[in-house]
Order: C-alpha cells, then structure tokens, then sequence
C-alpha cells in the first residue's frame, strides 16, 4: 500500500525494462560486425578503434533514443510517427513511416539470410540429401511451410517465448565465440582450421601504419542497425512505472536506457571482438558461416539463432505489414481477410525471393544502417528535439543551449554517416 499522498506506481519496473529493451536492441545484424572490421583492416591492432568507435555510436544512439522519449511525452505522442507529426505536421509523416517500413524489410530479408544459411549448414552436417544443404531451398521451404503460417496468425502472443529463447540464444553465440577464440581451434595447426574452405581460415596482416581508413564507415553504419530500437522508445516510456510519489519518470527512463545500451553494448563487443580476433579479414557477413559444420558447439550456435529468427520473423513481419499497407492507405482494411491473407502472401513472397539473389548479410546489414539507421538514429530525433525546442519557447540556459549545439551535430553527423557509409558500403560489395 502505497503511502498517503503518493501516487501507486503501475507499469513495468526499472529491471525489467532494461532488460526487455536489451532485448529489443540485439538482432540478427550484431552477427555481421567481425565483417565489418574486416571491411577496413585485417589487422588485429583495428580492434581497439573499433571497439571505441561501437562505445561512441552505443552511447550516441541510447541518447538520442532518449530524446524522442521526451519529446515524445511532451507532445502527447505514443509511437514514433506520432511524435514526429506532432512537431512537423500529419503531411510530412510518411517520411519516418516509410523509414521504420523500409527498415523492417531489411530485418526480414537478414532474418531470411541467416536461417538459409543455418539450415543448410545443418542439413549437411546430419548428411540429409544435397537439396537439404542448399541454402535457396530451405528459404522456400521454410517460407512456404513455417513463415507463412506463422506470419498468417492474427494473434502473435504466443510467441514471446521467441524473446527469452533469442536471448538466451545470442548469449550462448557470444560465448562459443569467445571461446573458438581462445583455444585457437580456427587458428593454422588448430582442431578446425582445415576443416573449413580456405577462403574461411583465418588471415591477418601485420600492422603497417594507419589502421584506418574510409572503409570504417561500412562498421559505422552497422552499428548504427546495431543499437537500433528507437521506434519503440515512446513505447518503452509508456509502459514504465513512475516513481511512487508521483514526480517525473525520466530519471527512471535513463537509468533503463543506460543499462540496456550497455548490456547491448557488452554482447555486441564480445560477438565482434571474437569473431575478428578468430578469422580477421576472412569473417564473413554472417559470422556463423565461418565456422566448420563438424564443430558442435557451432551447431548449436546455428540451432540457436535459427530458433529465435523463427519466432522473432512473424514480429519483425508485421511490422513490415502494418507499414506497408499504412502507405498504400489500407491499413483501415488490415482486418479484412482477403487483405491480411493477400499482404502476408505476397510479402512474404517478396522477401524470400530477394534473399534466393541477396546473400550478403553485411551488406544488407551495413546499407540499411547507412540510410535507415542514420535517419531513425541520428537525424529525426535531433530534428524532432530542435523543432520542438524551439516551438516551445522555453528560457535558454547554458545546458539548453549546449544540448541544441549537441543536436545539431547528431543531426549534421546522421547526414554525413548516411551518405559517406551507402556510398562505402556500396563501393565495398563492389556495386558502384
């Protein structure tokens, strides 16, 4: 019972928010980051830099996913659309809803990448027939005879197991990575490294001056993918109890957004400090493909991330839908069968037949970062905290003054991190 004259707190509790945004944050992208430290060095001195340069973007993103939080709940927005047509008008509000869409789209064409590639590795590990190690195979089979009808549910509350096996998932993916790389099983003369193609096997090149180059913006803008939860942050501020006595809940919002980027942060440095620390210039856009089928431990690594790509697919999916039919001015009819039925079908439908041609999941990676996840990251919400900043008239003071110059540069680096990081990461895959 709560005291005379505070307010009985309801909603969601400081640790368990932090832990279901930590959640939220880690996706499938955080397997390509050995790739992209490869893409500027194979150097193990490039390390340091780019565990530094993950540590700045992390602390970057938590900030920024804290901004819209504010300024979300002083405009009276629960969603991120909502808070951006708030402060810039209903007509301009198909800019962040066709972002968060197109974002979507990646994650399900990454989600489709990697459990091609984990079903096949494991159809050819238990020496099925070769159709079963055929990556483009599994993709249609599992689209027809899993996606399909899970995305076709209406009612998606059966999966949040999905939540707690994904996470327990990646965990164990950051172990097994960290031990591979101290028992120098991948390493020449180790019990692996023959065991794998010889494009796979480790390779690294001594130090030799500067480590880094323009090519780092291909790291950059995955990790702008990396920490990317901000369309759930008005969300997340929603649904969080408020201190007992009634007063503001922000504290509180912080002090999760500070441990969840930094639990995020400790998984992501260990499964990219790994993976590169194993295979250096050779770790590919999906770090699991590297790994030889007859390693157990990576087996269940494979089994792992597929299980939590299962039930985490139909989530990232609806999303996908939601935005699609809003843009095509049919979510009033999401209901109706026909255009629930006819929408996931031919979704569906799309993205696997993308991923049967889009097999790189750096790429897929590091270019939705570039252009999506600059702009969801680092351009809106500044924009978003400067219009409603200066809407709202408020007395200038040394610190509003200090956090409209730092909005300014988050804003300006969104732009320069989007065109600079597409421009690389499209160079790098050899496209332009």
């Amino acid at each position: 019972m709560a005291a005379a004259g505070t307010v009985e707190p309801k909603g969601a509790s400081v640790p368990a928010s932090t832990v279901n945004l930590a959640k939220n944050i880690v996706g499938a992208g955080v397997l390509a980051l050995a790739s992209g430290v490869s893409s500027f060095s194979s150097s193990r001195a490039a390390l340091p830099p780019a565990l530094a340069i993950m540590l700045l973007l992390c602390s970057m993103s938590g900030y920024t996913f804290s901004t819209i939080a504010r300024v979300g709940n002083a405009v009276g927005a629960d969603s991120y659309r909502d808070t951006w047509a708030k402060v810039f008008g209903e007509k301009t509000a198909i800019i962040p809803a066709f972002t968060v869409t197109f974002k979507t789209l990646c994650g399900a064409l990454a989600y489709s990448i990697i459990v091609g590639d984990s079903f096949a590795s494991i159809g050819k590990l238990v020496g099925g027939p070769a159709l079963l190690a055929s990556s483009n195979f599994m993709i249609v089979l599992l689209s027809i005879f899993v996606f399909l009808p899970l995305c076709l549910m209406r009612n998606l509350s059966s999966l949040a197991i999905g939540s707690v096996i994904g996470t327990a998932g990646t965990v164990y993916t950051a172990l097994f990575m960290s031990l591979r790389a101290l028992d120098g099983s991948y390493a020449a003369g180790g019990k692996y490294h023959t065991q794998i193609a010889k494009n796979l096997q480790p390779s690294f090149a001594a130090a030799a001056g500067p480590v880094m180059n323009l090519n780092v913006f291909v790291l950059v803008s995955m990790l702008a993918t990396a920490f990317l939860a901000h369309y759930n942050a008005p969300k997340f501020f929603k649904e969080l109890a408020g201190p007992e006595d009634g007063s503001s809940k922000l504290p509180r919002f912080n002090q999760v957004v500070v441990g969840a980027f930094g639990l995020a942060a400790l998984l992501c440095g260990s499964i990219m400090a790994a993976g590169f620390t194993t295979f250096g210039a050779a770790s590919q856009g999906f770090i699991l493909n590297n790994y030889a089928t007859a390693d157990s431990l990576a087996l269940l690594a494979r089994i792992g991330i597929s299980a939590s790509i299962i039930f985490s697919f139909p989530l990232n999916f609806v999303g996908l839908r939601e935005g699609v039919l809003d843009l095509l001015k049919l979510k009033a009819r999401a209901q109706e069968d026909f255009v629930h039925r006819a929408s996931t079908v031919l979704l569906l439908a799309a993205v696997s037949t993308i991923s049967l041609f889009l097999k790189d999941l750096g790429l897929v990676v590091a270019f939705g970062g570039a252009i999506l996840g600059s702009g969801l990251v680092y351009i809106f919400p500044a924009l978003m905290f400067l219009k409603h900043k200066r809407d709202a008239n408020e007395p200038q003071t040394l610190a509003t003054r200090a956090e409209t110059g730092l909005n300014i540069g988050v804003a300006l680096s969104g732009v320069m991190l989007a065109a600079v990081g597409g421009t690389m990461t499209l160079k790098k895959a050899g496209i332009i």
